[in-house]
C-alpha cells in the first residue's frame, strides 16, 4: 500500500482515451485523458481529461467527481430533459451506474477523480 504523498508532474498533452464507437451521436468528439495518481488499493484515482466537440453517450461505471477547467458541455440524464451545462469553474458528481448524454459545445477539458468498485490496474 502506497503511504507516501504523490505527485504528478504538470500535463500539457493528454494521450488518446477513445469514447466508445457505438456511443459517439454526432460530430467527432475526439477524448484524450489519463490517470495521474491513484490510490495505494487502486480504488480512487485521479487525473485529466479532454474532449473535443461532439455528443455522445456516458454510462459512468464508477463514482466520479470533476472540476471542468476549459471549455462547456451539457449533459442529460437519461429518462430526464433537464439539462446541466458545465463551465470552467464548475463542480460536479456522477454516481456509479448513472447514463448521460453528452453535448460537448466547446472543447471541454476536466480534472477528475473516480472511485471504483474494484482496483482499477492501469
Amino acid at each position: 500500500m502506497t503511504t507516501a504523498i504523490q505527485k504528478a508532474e504538470p500535463i500539457s498533452t493528454l494521450p488518446d482515451m477513445p469514447i466508445e464507437p457505438s456511443w459517439i451521436k454526432g460530430g467527432n468528439p475526439v477524448a484524450r485523458g489519463m490517470i495521474a495518481t491513484q490510490s495505494g488499493d487502486k480504488r480512487v484515482s485521479s487525473g485529466m481529461w479532454s474532449c473535443e466537440p461532439g455528443t455522445f453517450e456516458w454510462t459512468f461505471a464508477w463514482d466520479e467527481f470533476v472540476h471542468v477547467l476549459e471549455g462547456e458541455v451539457d449533459i442529460v440524464e437519461d429518462g430526464t430533459e433537464s439539462v446541466l451545462t458545465l463551465r470552467a469553474g464548475d463542480l460536479a458528481h456522477f454516481p456509479l451506474g448513472m447514463k448521460t448524454h453528452w453535448h460537448v459545445k466547446q472543447p471541454v477539458r476536466k480534472f477528475f477523480v473516480i472511485r471504483t468498485p474494484e482496483p482499477l490496474e492501469l
